[in-house]
């Protein structure tokens, strides 16, 4: 064949640097300590703020006490801690994904009812929040390891 140099390596090696790394399979999804604990919570977190946001009344009471926004953003940031604690691998974008997914969630029930409205800026809210936090626990994670990494030697 043209262009097909006989010396080259095999697939496999060329593309090695795009794969995973082979240990990749060896550690698990979850952290086991950690999501035993915080995915329950952050499954009920999660269902008290969908219940008590779509109470009448109290959800305006409580958007006009401290601010719509600010409700979302400490939320989320608290069940998107609550995720990456409990996540091994791809901590950062397991995060970010499942918080869309929650925020979506909660804005199509909010849609139901008739006194509450789901707005799109709610859910960039939810989502920059999970974003800050990801990336504020990442570095930090880095931080830590490299700092551990240097006091043990």
């Amino acid at each position: 064949m043209e262009g097909y140099e006989e010396d080259s390596p095999p697939r496999r090696e060329r593309f090695a640097r795009l794969l995973p790394p082979a240990d990749v399979d060896k550690e698990p999804f979850w952290r086991p300590g950690m999501a035993r604990i915080c995915l329950p919570v952050a499954g009920l977190f999660f269902l008290v703020l969908v219940t008590v946001g779509n109470l009448p009344g109290l959800a305006a009471d409580m958007s006009d006490a401290f601010g719509d926004k600010r409700l979302h953003l400490a939320a989320y940031a608290f069940l998107s801690g609550l995720i990456y604690a409990s996540v091994n691998r791809r901590p950062v974008l397991v995060s970010l994904l499942v918080i869309a997914a929650l925020g979506a969630l909660d804005e199509s029930i909010q849609s139901l009812f008739p006194y509450r409205q789901a707005e799109l800026l709610d859910l960039l809210a939810d989502i920059s929040a999970a974003g800050a936090t990801v990336i504020s626990l990442h570095i930090g994670s880095a931080a830590f390891g490299s700092f551990r990494a240097v006091t043990k030697s």
